[in-house]
């Protein structure tokens, strides 16, 4: 009976401690590979493309263009990778304004959602992949208060550089 307390409680507790759920890892630049490619979109007059390349270096690097005929194009460079802090982030560099970081906040296969409260507009954004569509949205609050979100699709059209 003696040894079944010396050797029961703690190898009780050992079985317990095993039996817990793992916390799972943070997420890798590679958990995001599934973004890699070329992606075209269109809406009307308006073509728009994603490009984001494979994963290299601990980054993901990317670009967006917007075409519209009699219109500047609008283009953002995009860089998924550490913040500051070495967790992954969306660091966007959109053309005419300062660059805005939002931090991976959910992560599984086909989706990736960063956010950045302290920003004015957006203050969430969300990717989504299911097969060759990918879809991403932002949304914050607008002007008046009241949540605004705007959606994007765009098909696969070719692989990653």
């Amino acid at each position: 009976m003696r040894a079944l307390s010396l050797f029961g409680r703690p190898l009780l507790g050992l079985l317990l401690i095993l039996a817990l759920p793992a916390r799972a890892a943070d997420p890798v630049i590679d958990d995001l590979s599934w973004l890699s490619g070329q992606w075209l979109g269109q809406d009307g007059d308006r073509r728009m493309e994603e490009h984001y390349m494979r994963p290299a270096g601990g980054v993901i690097v990317g670009m967006g263009r917007t075409v519209r005929p009699g219109k500047p194009p609008q283009v953002e460079f995009i860089r998924i990778g550490p913040d500051s802090d070495g967790r992954l982030a969306y660091h966007a560099h959109p053309m005419g304004q300062a660059p805005t970081s939002f931090a991976l906040v959910e992560s599984a296969p086909g989706l990736a959602v960063f956010a950045n409260p302290q920003h004015d507009f957006p203050q969430k954004i969300t990717y989504r992949r299911t097969g060759d569509s990918l879809t991403a949205s932002i949304e914050g609050p607008g002007k008046d208060g009241a949540v605004k979100r705007f959606d994007w699709s765009w098909r696969l059209t070719g692989p990653a550089p």
